[in-house]
C-alpha cells in the first residue's frame, strides 16, 4: 500500500528537496500540503500533482488523508506541529531543529519512542558522498584511531542587514550554532562518536534591521567556533560562518580534516566542481592520495558537478527524504531519528550557552532515557 504523505510548509526547501525527493518514490506519494497562506499551497500543489491543500496541519491530520508528514515550517513551529502529528499516529520528517530546546526535543523523541513511530531529522550533509566516503575509511581503519578533527562551513547569506526570523532568537533558538552548527555537531557525533562536553564562542558580524512590528529582540550569532571532546577521547573544532564569501551555486564551502594515529584524511566539497577525499598514511614522505570512488558511488551519482550530485543523491538514491518515506511505508525505525535530533539539540543548547558564558566547558549527559514518559 502507497504511504500517503503530507507536506507542511512552502518554503523553497519544501520544492527544492522534499517534493522532487518523493516524486518518483515507489512506495510513497505526496497527497496533501498546508501553508500559512493559501497561495503558495496552491501554486506547489499544481506543480507537483498534489491532490489535497489544507489552510492549516491540524485540518490535514484530521482529515484521514495522509498516513506520514514532513514538517518544514519556520523552527519556533516545530515542536508543536511534530507532537500534534505523533498524537495522530502519524510517522513524521522534521526538519531541525526538532525544537527551541533539548527539552522539548527529547520529550518528542519519548513520544515517537512510547508510540512506536518511525521519525527523523534530515542531517542534510551526512548523505554526501565526501561525508559517505569519510565514515567508510574511518570504520575501515584507514588511519587507526581518530585523534582530533577540523570541520569548517562557509556560507553567505548573512551578509545583509534586513531582518528575517533566522536572526530573532526567540524564533530560531540560535543562529548559525543551530542553522549549520547542528549539521557539524551531527557530523562530528557521527564521525568520532559521543560528546561529552562543548565549549563556543560566537560573534554577530552584520548587525540586522529591527523587527517589522518594531519590537526588540536579540539578534543571533553568524559566526561560531564550537569545540566538542567525545568519549573516545577525541577532540573536533568545528567553524561555521554565514559571512563568509563563496562563490559558488550554493553559495557555500566544506572542508574537513581528519588525524589519526596511522595517517590523515582531508575531504573538500566546493559546492562547484570539486568533491574529493585525500588520505595520507604516516610515515610516508609523501602528500595525500587522492581516494578513489568506491563504485556504488560512483554508479549511481554524477560526480563532476556539486549541485548534480546532489540532486542525485536526494532524487535516486535512498537517503534521508526517500529513505524515511521507505522505512515509514514498512513501520520501520530509520537513523537519524528523534532520538539523534534531540541529542544534537541537547549539543546546541550546550553550545549556546557556553558562548554566553565566554567559552566555558559545558558537559553534556551521555545517557538520558527514553522511557520516562513525556512532560
Amino acid at each position: 500500500m502507497t504511504l500517503r504523505v503530507g507536506v507542511v510548509g512552502t518554503s523553497w526547501w519544501t520544492d527544492a528537496m522534499y517534493l522532487p525527493a518523493l516524486a518518483n518514490h515507489p512506495a510513497a506519494k505526496v497527497v496533501a500540503i498546508s501553508g500559512r497562506r493559501r497561495e503558495p499551497a496552491d501554486e506547489l500543489a499544481a506543480r507537483w500533482d498534489i491532490e489535497h491543500v489544507f489552510d492549516n496541519h491540524i485540518d490535514m491530520f484530521a482529515s484521514g488523508k495522509v498516513d506520514a508528514v514532513i514538517v518544514a515550517t519556520p523552527n519556533d513551529t516545530h515542536a508543536s506541529i511534530s507532537t500534534a502529528a505523533l498524537e495522530a499516529g502519524l510517522a513524521v520528517l522534521c526538519d531541525k531543529p526538532l525544537a527551541l530546546n533539548a527539552s522539548d526535543a527529547l520529550d518528542l523523541a519519548r513520544l515517537a519512542a512510547a508510540r512506536g513511530i518511525t521519525t527523523m531529522v534530515p542531517f542534510t550533509y551526512r548523505y554526501m558522498p565526501t561525508s559517505q566516503l569519510v565514515s567508510r575509511l574511518l570504520r575501515e581503519g584507514a588511519i587507526g584511531e581518530p585523534r582530533h578533527m577540523s570541520a569548517r562551513y562557509y556560507a553567505g547569506y548573512a551578509h545583509g542587514g534586513e531582518y528575517t526570523w533566522r536572526w530573532d532568537r526567540a524564533l530560531a533558538g540560535s543562529g548559525v550554532i543551530g542553522d549549520l552548527g547542528s549539521h557539524w555537531l551531527d557530523l562530528a557525533r557521527w564521525l568520532l562518536g559521543e560528546v561529552v562536553a562543548v565549549s563556543a564562542h560566537a560573534t554577530v558580524f552584520v548587525p540586522k534591521s529591527e523587527r517589522p512590528d518594531g519590537a526588540p529582540y536579540e539578534q543571533t550569532e553568524d559566526h561560531a567556533i564550537i569545540l566538542t571532546r567525545h568519549a573516545s577521547g577525541a577532540v573536533a573544532t568545528l567553524e561555521v560562518s554565514a559571512v563568509a564569501a563563496e562563490g559558488s551555486s550554493f553559495g557555500q564551502k566544506h572542508l574537513l580534516e581528519i588525524h589519526g594515529s596511522t595517517g590523515s584524511l582531508e575531504a573538500l566539497n566546493d559546492w562547484r566542481h570539486v568533491q574529493v577525499v585525500r588520505l595520507h598514511e604516516r610515515g610516508r614522505n609523501e602528500p595525500h592520495r587522492v581516494v578513489p570512488w568506491p563504485e556504488d558511488l560512483a554508479a549511481s551519482l554524477r560526480l563532476d558537478d556539486v549541485v548534480d550530485t546532489y540532486h542525485d543523491v536526494f532524487r535516486r538514491t535512498e537517503a534521508m527524504t526517500r529513505a524515511w518515506a521507505t522505512a515509514a511505508s514498512n513501520k520501520r525505525p530509520c537513523d537519524p531519528d528523534f532520538t539523534v535530533g534531540a541529542r544534537v539539540q541537547e549539543l546546541v543548547d550546550a553550545a549556546v550557552t557556553s558562548a554566553a558564558a565566554g567559552g566555558a566547558w559545558q558537559p553534556v549527559p551521555t545517557a538520558w532515557s527514553l522511557s520516562t514518559p513525556p512532560r
